[in-house]
């Protein structure tokens, strides 16, 4: 009977889930793996960095509605993999977060890279797994698998020793493995909470909903938008980092306070105000639906129930029945402007970053996806964009930057046939502007924006109002050529000075669908979100 190896068995289980990207960055306690997906019809695409990874893997997922893979090797791997897993989580997309380790033998015992995976990933995971033995590998992965998806989705970690992989055994595991764990139902008092929310959602006059990231995809995605639109109203999706102050939102959440019926799809965190009365439902009812390891609330909630988003909106979509509305209850988000040539002040500083939104708005196809980083230029072009239908992925409510980049190659990687497009200011773009190079390697392609004001912006500006500009410190930077570095890559690049010159460089690279960076020299003005 032929033997396989634990590398094979990880290949070929990925490959019988479901997998068919995994994003790595090589390491000698991997290479079992790599050898066996060889062998397989999975895509290894190697990058450039472990965070990056993870980042291009929570892309994936959100495309393709399904677990992402990220493949790192040991302890400095590992630890440089989990701010995008951090991320990951908070975006609440499935991910199986996989790392080499040391042999079994040597765990506990200060062997060359023993480390406690399972301790330092325990905050950044659903769940963490080591792997004891080659013939755990299968059910392992398999749990993971499917848990990565459960309830409120999020990576899950499994540690996988060198010589797990490196053992031979028969080839015949796994029997009876595959099926995914029973779906979760509602009870008879799951059932009684969720007609009384449906009840009082039907009765309100100005009622409001504000969901997690998780709740607006897929199929739980399409029933949270029938329930708003059934209410006749838009819910606020909680996936940017200043929550309910979201630029987006800037207009229907101004009547938050006035609701008479809040209902809130997650955790009652600051994205939502600490469901604060000033801030949501002031003299209304707040209805509360998160999950297990949610925050407890800081205030009292009128119904508090713990399901699966997809079984209360499914409950809810079918039932609410909604009342007469008060006339200008439900603001209309206005476009953001016509294009307007450049201004006096952008001929001889630069140009403003809503000018950028606005060329980019009049470049737009229907299947563009945006990838915003954070920070002020990203701000800028969040409000520009408020309004348009596209899909739009954002850096979290962990607020980290740098991700955007290769975001934007798990999109591509996931065989989207729309073009992506990358909003990055230039402290986040020194992060993984590397990533070019794996672009260009794997022919993943995307235009990155990157708003040139030579300075660490939201910090910059912050200490500018705070001590005056005399002592403005540690936040300047160079005017760095960031299109020179992406054609030093391989990528192609232009370096923009004015609107006219923006318009062109969109116009051809987006045909072009190859890696591009466009370096745009921006005035440096603080946010919207700022000077609100």
């Amino acid at each position: 009977m032929r033997e396989i190896t634990g590398g094979e068995i990880v290949a070929r289980t990925l490959r019988h889930m479901g997998a068919e990207v995994i994003f790595s960055v090589s390491g000698n306690q991997i290479l079992p793996i790599y050898d066996a997906i060889i062998d397989t019809e999975l895509r290894l695409i190697h990058m450039r960095h472990e965070s990056a990874a993870a980042y291009a893997a929570a892309a994936f997922a959100e495309m393709r509605d399904a677990p992402g893979v990220a493949l790192v090797s040991a302890a400095p791997a590992f630890l440089a993999a989990l701010p995008g897993v951090a991320t990951c989580r908070e975006m609440e997309l499935p991910l199986l977060f996989l790392n080499g380790a040391g042999r079994m033998a040597e765990v506990g015992t200060g062997g060359f890279q023993d480390f406690d995976y399972a301790g330092a990933a325990q905050t950044a995971c659903k769940a963490t797994f080591q792997v004891t033995a080659a013939a755990r590998i299968r059910p392992t992965l398999i749990q993971a698998w499917h848990l990565a998806q459960a309830d409120v989705p999020g990576p899950v970690h499994v540690s996988l020793p060198v010589d797990t992989l490196l053992a031979a055994m028969p080839d015949e595991i796994g029997a009876g493995m595959e099926e995914a764990p029973a779906p979760p139902r509602l009870t008879a008092a799951d059932e009684a909470a969720l007609a009384d929310i449906a009840a009082r959602l039907s009765q309100a006059v100005r009622p409001v909903i504000a969901a997690r990231p998780s709740a607006a995809r897929g199929p739980t995605g399409i029933l949270l938008r029938a329930l708003a639109s059934r209410l006749g109203i838009t819910p606020v999706v909680t996936e940017a980092p200043r929550g309910l102050g979201d630029l987006k939102y800037r207009e229907a959440i101004r009547r938050y306070a006035e609701s008479d019926c809040a209902l809130v799809i997650g955790p009652a965190d600051f994205a939502v105000g600490f469901l604060d009365p000033s801030v949501i439902a002031s003299s209304g009812a707040v209805l509360l639906i998160d999950a297990p390891g949610d925050p407890v609330p800081r205030r009292t909630p009128r119904i508090h129930l713990q399901v699966p988003p997809l079984l209360a909106l499914t409950h809810l979509a079918a039932t609410v029945t909604p009342a007469a509305r008060v006339a200008g209850s439900e603001p209309t988000v206005a476009p953001s402007g016509d294009r307007g040539e450049e201004s006096t002040t952008a001929m001889l500083a630069g140009i403003h970053p809503l000018q950028v939104a606005v060329e980019l708005r009049a470049a737009l196809e229907s299947d563009d996806v945006i990838v915003l980083d954070g920070g002020e230029f990203a701000q800028w072009i969040r409000f520009g964009l408020r309004d348009i239908p596209n899909r739009v992925l954002w850096n979290s409510k962990l607020g980290g930057i740098g991700g955007s980049i290769p975001l934007a190659l798990g999109i591509a990687a996931a065989g989207h046939r729309g073009r992506t497009i990358v909003v990055v200011g230039d402290g986040a773009a020194g992060y993984h502007l590397s990533e070019f190079e794996t672009a260009v390697r794997h022919e993943l392609p995307f235009v990155a924006i990157v708003g040139n004001d030579e300075r660490w912006a939201a910090e910059w500006h912050m200490q500018v109002s705070r001590y005056g500009v005399e002592r403005a410190r540690a936040t300047d930077l160079s005017p760095a050529r960031y299109d020179v570095v992406a054609r030093g890559f391989g990528a192609t690049g232009d370096d923009i000075h004015d609107l006219a010159s923006l318009r062109a460089a969109l116009a051809t690279r987006l045909a072009e669908r190859g890696p591009a960076c466009l370096n745009v020299h921006l005035l440096p003005i603080p946010s919207p979100a700022v000077q609100a």
